[in-house]
Protein backbone atom coordinates (compact mmCIF):
# COMPACT_ATOMS: atom_id res chain seq x y z
CA UNK A 1 0.00 0.00 0.00
CA UNK A 2 1.65 3.41 -0.78
CA UNK A 3 2.17 5.89 1.92
CA UNK A 4 4.66 8.08 0.38
CA UNK A 5 4.16 9.85 -3.70
CA UNK A 6 6.32 12.59 -5.12
CA UNK A 7 4.66 14.15 -8.30
CA UNK A 8 6.56 15.73 -10.36
CA UNK A 9 8.70 17.27 -7.28
CA UNK A 10 10.87 20.05 -8.15
CA UNK A 11 12.86 22.60 -5.90
CA UNK A 12 14.54 25.60 -7.08
CA UNK A 13 16.66 27.48 -4.72
CA UNK A 14 17.78 31.19 -5.72
CA UNK A 15 17.00 33.38 -8.74
CA UNK A 16 18.38 33.92 -12.35
CA UNK A 17 22.69 33.64 -11.91
CA UNK A 18 22.19 32.23 -8.47
CA UNK A 19 20.00 29.39 -9.65
CA UNK A 20 19.90 26.40 -7.98
CA UNK A 21 17.97 23.22 -9.44
CA UNK A 22 17.96 20.69 -5.95
CA UNK A 23 15.48 18.29 -7.27
CA UNK A 24 14.34 18.19 -10.63
CA UNK A 25 11.06 16.39 -11.41
CA UNK A 26 11.31 13.84 -9.07
CA UNK A 27 8.63 10.76 -9.04
CA UNK A 28 8.83 8.44 -6.19
CA UNK A 29 6.43 6.45 -4.77
CA UNK A 30 7.00 4.26 -1.26
CA UNK A 31 5.10 1.18 -0.05
CA UNK A 32 4.13 1.43 3.71
CA UNK A 33 6.31 -0.80 6.05
CA UNK A 34 9.02 -0.17 3.58
CA UNK A 35 12.72 0.83 4.61
CA UNK A 36 14.28 3.18 1.50
CA UNK A 37 17.77 4.41 1.28
CA UNK A 38 18.44 7.28 -0.51
CA UNK A 39 21.80 7.77 -2.02
CA UNK A 40 24.11 9.63 -4.26
CA UNK A 41 27.01 12.08 -4.11
CA UNK A 42 26.60 15.09 -1.90
CA UNK A 43 24.67 18.13 -3.06
CA UNK A 44 22.40 15.99 -5.58
CA UNK A 45 19.40 16.80 -3.34
CA UNK A 46 18.83 13.81 -0.88
CA UNK A 47 18.51 16.18 2.18
CA UNK A 48 16.36 17.93 0.29
CA UNK A 49 14.26 15.10 -1.18
CA UNK A 50 14.02 14.36 2.32
CA UNK A 51 12.58 17.66 3.87
CA UNK A 52 10.57 17.96 1.50
CA UNK A 53 8.73 14.21 2.54
CA UNK A 54 9.20 15.28 6.11
CA UNK A 55 7.11 19.02 5.34
CA UNK A 56 10.35 20.93 6.31
CA UNK A 57 10.67 22.71 3.25
CA UNK A 58 7.94 22.22 0.14
CA UNK A 59 8.74 22.18 -3.28
CA UNK A 60 8.60 24.82 -5.95
CA UNK A 61 6.79 22.42 -8.06
CA UNK A 62 4.78 19.34 -7.80
CA UNK A 63 2.85 17.05 -5.20
CA UNK A 64 3.28 15.36 -2.04
CA UNK A 65 1.18 12.82 -0.70
CA UNK A 66 1.52 11.09 2.82
CA UNK A 67 -1.09 8.39 2.86
CA UNK A 68 -3.44 9.92 0.21
CA UNK A 69 -3.03 13.49 1.80
CA UNK A 70 -1.38 16.17 -0.37
CA UNK A 71 0.96 17.92 2.21
CA UNK A 72 1.86 20.60 0.00
CA UNK A 73 -1.93 21.85 0.31
CA UNK A 74 -1.55 22.15 4.01
CA UNK A 75 -1.34 25.37 6.43
CA UNK A 76 1.94 26.26 8.46
CA UNK A 77 -0.22 25.29 11.30
CA UNK A 78 -1.92 22.10 9.61
CA UNK A 79 1.89 21.15 8.78
CA UNK A 80 3.30 21.64 12.34
CA UNK A 81 0.52 19.20 12.65
CA UNK A 82 1.28 16.76 10.44
CA UNK A 83 4.96 16.73 11.00
CA UNK A 84 4.33 16.10 14.83
CA UNK A 85 2.00 13.25 14.81
CA UNK A 86 2.85 11.99 11.23
CA UNK A 87 6.86 11.85 11.03
CA UNK A 88 9.80 10.76 13.25
CA UNK A 89 13.32 12.99 12.50
CA UNK A 90 16.70 10.95 12.77
CA UNK A 91 19.53 13.13 12.61
CA UNK A 92 23.52 12.72 12.41
CA UNK A 93 23.49 15.37 14.90
CA UNK A 94 21.60 14.41 17.94
CA UNK A 95 19.95 17.65 18.99
CA UNK A 96 19.45 16.30 22.80
CA UNK A 97 18.67 19.06 25.45
CA UNK A 98 21.70 18.43 27.95
CA UNK A 99 19.92 19.58 30.79
CA UNK A 100 16.92 16.80 29.91
CA UNK A 101 17.03 12.56 31.23
CA UNK A 102 16.87 10.49 28.47
CA UNK A 103 13.43 10.14 29.27
CA UNK A 104 12.84 13.92 29.37
CA UNK A 105 14.54 14.16 26.11
CA UNK A 106 12.19 11.12 24.40
CA UNK A 107 9.03 12.64 25.49
CA UNK A 108 9.82 16.10 24.61
CA UNK A 109 7.77 15.44 21.35
CA UNK A 110 4.86 14.43 23.25
CA UNK A 111 4.77 17.41 25.99
CA UNK A 112 4.84 19.85 22.76
CA UNK A 113 1.48 18.11 21.02
CA UNK A 114 0.21 18.87 24.45
CA UNK A 115 -0.76 15.37 25.07
CA UNK A 116 0.42 12.88 28.23
CA UNK A 117 3.37 10.24 27.62
CA UNK A 118 1.84 6.61 27.72
CA UNK A 119 4.41 5.11 30.69
CA UNK A 120 4.21 1.78 28.71
CA UNK A 121 5.20 2.78 25.34
CA UNK A 122 7.81 4.81 26.99
CA UNK A 123 9.54 1.63 28.30
CA UNK A 124 8.56 -0.43 25.43
CA UNK A 125 11.17 1.78 23.49
CA UNK A 126 13.74 2.30 25.68
CA UNK A 127 13.60 -0.93 26.49
CA UNK A 128 13.65 -1.88 22.55
CA UNK A 129 16.84 0.68 22.27
CA UNK A 130 18.82 -0.73 25.39
CA UNK A 131 18.09 2.95 27.55
CA UNK A 132 15.90 1.66 30.39
CA UNK A 133 19.02 2.03 32.61
CA UNK A 134 19.88 5.14 31.40
CA UNK A 135 16.51 6.53 31.51
CA UNK A 136 17.60 8.97 34.40
CA UNK A 137 20.79 10.04 33.08
CA UNK A 138 22.52 13.08 31.27
CA UNK A 139 23.22 12.88 27.58
CA UNK A 140 26.44 14.20 28.77
CA UNK A 141 26.57 10.82 30.77
CA UNK A 142 25.76 8.90 27.39
CA UNK A 143 28.40 7.60 24.56
CA UNK A 144 28.00 8.86 21.15
CA UNK A 145 26.15 5.56 20.18
CA UNK A 146 23.64 6.10 23.32
CA UNK A 147 22.45 9.58 22.19
CA UNK A 148 21.69 8.21 18.66
CA UNK A 149 19.34 5.44 20.65
CA UNK A 150 17.87 9.13 22.17
CA UNK A 151 17.71 10.49 19.21
CA UNK A 152 15.44 7.59 18.15
CA UNK A 153 13.38 6.80 21.26
CA UNK A 154 12.47 10.74 20.23
CA UNK A 155 11.98 10.00 16.80
CA UNK A 156 9.38 7.25 18.43
CA UNK A 157 7.34 9.01 21.09
CA UNK A 158 4.57 9.97 18.71
CA UNK A 159 4.53 6.49 17.14
CA UNK A 160 5.04 8.37 13.70
CA UNK A 161 3.91 7.00 10.77
CA UNK A 162 7.27 7.57 8.77
CA UNK A 163 10.51 7.42 10.23
CA UNK A 164 12.88 10.00 8.24
CA UNK A 165 16.66 9.42 8.71
CA UNK A 166 19.52 11.70 7.33
CA UNK A 167 23.12 9.98 8.04
CA UNK A 168 22.31 8.68 11.68
CA UNK A 169 25.55 6.60 11.48
CA UNK A 170 27.75 9.55 10.43
CA UNK A 171 29.49 10.26 13.37
CA UNK A 172 29.43 6.70 14.89
CA UNK A 173 32.18 3.80 14.39
CA UNK A 174 31.44 1.16 12.42
CA UNK A 175 29.85 -1.07 15.27
CA UNK A 176 27.72 1.75 16.48
CA UNK A 177 26.26 2.47 13.32
CA UNK A 178 25.69 -0.97 12.72
CA UNK A 179 23.75 -0.83 15.46
CA UNK A 180 21.71 1.89 15.03
CA UNK A 181 20.54 0.37 11.95
CA UNK A 182 19.59 -2.34 13.32
CA UNK A 183 17.49 -0.74 15.63
CA UNK A 184 16.19 1.30 12.97
CA UNK A 185 15.14 -1.56 11.21
CA UNK A 186 13.32 -3.46 14.46
CA UNK A 187 11.51 -0.23 15.06
CA UNK A 188 10.08 -0.21 11.38
CA UNK A 189 9.27 -3.93 11.84
CA UNK A 190 7.42 -3.92 15.39
CA UNK A 191 6.13 -0.46 15.16
CA UNK A 192 4.91 -1.31 11.59
CA UNK A 193 6.60 1.85 10.27
CA UNK A 194 7.97 3.58 7.17
CA UNK A 195 11.84 4.17 6.75
CA UNK A 196 13.46 6.69 4.40
CA UNK A 197 17.16 6.63 5.31
CA UNK A 198 19.79 8.82 3.82
CA UNK A 199 23.42 7.54 4.37
CA UNK A 200 26.82 7.62 2.09
CA UNK A 201 27.43 4.51 3.61
CA UNK A 202 26.94 1.46 1.02
CA UNK A 203 26.90 -1.30 3.43
CA UNK A 204 24.30 0.31 5.54
CA UNK A 205 21.70 1.05 2.38
CA UNK A 206 21.96 -2.47 1.16
CA UNK A 207 20.32 -3.38 4.36
CA UNK A 208 17.26 -1.68 3.12
CA UNK A 209 14.55 -3.31 0.95
CA UNK A 210 15.44 -0.77 -1.83
CA UNK A 211 17.67 1.84 -2.96
CA UNK A 212 16.69 4.96 -4.68
CA UNK A 213 19.67 6.64 -6.33
CA UNK A 214 19.67 10.46 -7.17
CA UNK A 215 22.09 12.49 -8.92
CA UNK A 216 21.68 16.12 -10.12
CA UNK A 217 18.28 16.23 -8.57
CA UNK A 218 17.34 13.42 -10.87
CA UNK A 219 16.12 9.83 -9.99
CA UNK A 220 18.89 7.27 -11.81
CA UNK A 221 17.92 4.71 -10.49
CA UNK A 222 14.71 3.31 -8.41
Amino acid sequence: MEIIKLENVTKIYGTEDNRLVALDHVNVTIDKGESVAVVGPSGCGKSTMLHIIGGVDSPTEGNVYIEGKDITCLKDEEMSIFRRRKIGFVFQAYHLIPVLTVEENMQMPILLDHRKPDREYTDYVLEMLGLKDRRKSLPSQLSGGQQQRVAIARALANRPTILLADEPTGALDSKSGEEVMALLQRSVKELNQTLVLITHNVDLARETDRIIRLSDGRIKDN
